[in-house]
């Protein structure tokens, strides 16, 4: 029974990175890996298949250096880990202090994988995010209202990062690695109520299940819903972004007119498009998507907004003008 169980799962990882185009042979993959049970079973399923297609691992570890000796313990962990099987580890620490709070440590992990995928030459970042973690996304961003862009929650691929594991609960991985005697670090930050994510995990999902045991399941497939919806919102914005607006110089160009015209659905998808053409998308918030439709919907007043020192919306002539800003066009 249990080699059907441990062949079901893998044959399920297969099925989903071929489904959705995730690998190909000869791709060089960096797999990010903290040592937890997640992103081990990636790594282990990600062996299996790389024999089998010809891709090249790299196992990379960021150390947050944010739990001492167990930030450490989890870091060698890696380390023997890829050692172990082979295959090429690459690691980073934080300096003391360097990280303030979840979303910069998020950032610097990135910017450390997107460092060495650069370096090495790789094709894909690979984590370790699976069903439940898509589910929690997808609840914590409605309680915090961010929309039908939140209620998508975890997308498969995102530019060079991929997620294979994203079909599978936890429980399924835990499984795995518990039947294969497959050892991994426990963060006991995982285990405090104090953070939100936790607390939907323990107490929120649990509950849920009582309702609907599939709850998970259902939550993926609404998931899926909001992102064929968010797609077709976008491919509209797109086209209506090349009718209404052009570049100048380091400038976008948009006719007011016709802009105020269009949906309000569109508009806000306008003008994230807008921000995201420079740059401007982890920290652009949809109060700052209101605030910019207030200004340009207005017209009164002050006739610009300045998003984070960074991003200009001017009216001017009946022009919405963006653009970026640098320290020398701020102090002007």
């Amino acid at each position: 029974m249990r080699e059907v169980l441990d062949k079901n799962l893998y044959q399920q990882f297969v099925d989903f990175v071929n489904e959705n185009e995730l690998i190909k042979s000869g791709d060089r993959l960096v797999v990010a890996v903290s040592g937890g049970a997640d992103s081990v079973c990636l790594f282990y399923l990600l062996l299996k298949f790389a024999k089998e297609h010809d891709i090249d691992l790299i196992v990379a570890h960021y150390n947050h250096s944010m739990r001492g000796r167990e930030a450490i313990r989890d870091e060698k962990f890696v380390q023997e880990l890829a050692e172990k099987e082979g295959t090429e580890f690459v690691c980073e620490r934080a300096t003391k202090g360097q990280i303030k709070g979840e979303e910069s440590a998020r950032n610097f992990r990135y910017n450390f994988l997107e460092k060495i995928t650069g370096e090495r030459g790789g094709d894909w970042i690979a984590v370790a995010h699976n069903k439940n973690d898509l589910a929690e996304t997808l609840l914590l961003n409605l309680v915090r209202g961010t929309g039908i862009k939140g209620i998508r929650s975890i997308p498969v691929r995102r530019d060079r990062i991929i997620r294979p594991l994203l079909f599978a609960k936890r429980f399924e991985i835990e499984k795995y690695l518990r039947d294969r005697k497959i050892s991994f670090c426990h963060d006991k930050t995982n285990d405090s109520p104090a953070f939100s994510r936790n607390f939907f995990r323990q107490s929120i999902l649990p509950q849920l299940e009582k309702v609907n045991p599939r709850v998970i399941d259902s939550l993926e497939r609404t998931a899926k819903i909001a992102q064929s919806y968010d797609d077709f919102v976008s491919n509209i914005a797109v086209s209506e972004i090349e009718k209404i607006s052009r570049k100048e110089g380091k400038a976008v160009i948009v006719e007011r007119k016709k802009f105020i015209k269009l949906s309000p659905v569109i508009q806000s998808e306008i003008v994230r498009i807008l921000a995201e053409k420079f740059k401007f998308k982890t920290d652009f918030s949809s109060t700052h998507v209101d605030e910019i439709l207030e200004l340009i919907k207005n017209n009164v007043g002050k006739k610009h907004k300045l998003i984070a020192q960074r991003l200009k919306f001017e009216l001017k002539s009946g022009k919405i003008i963006v653009t970026a800003q640098n320290k020398h066009e701020i102090a002007l």
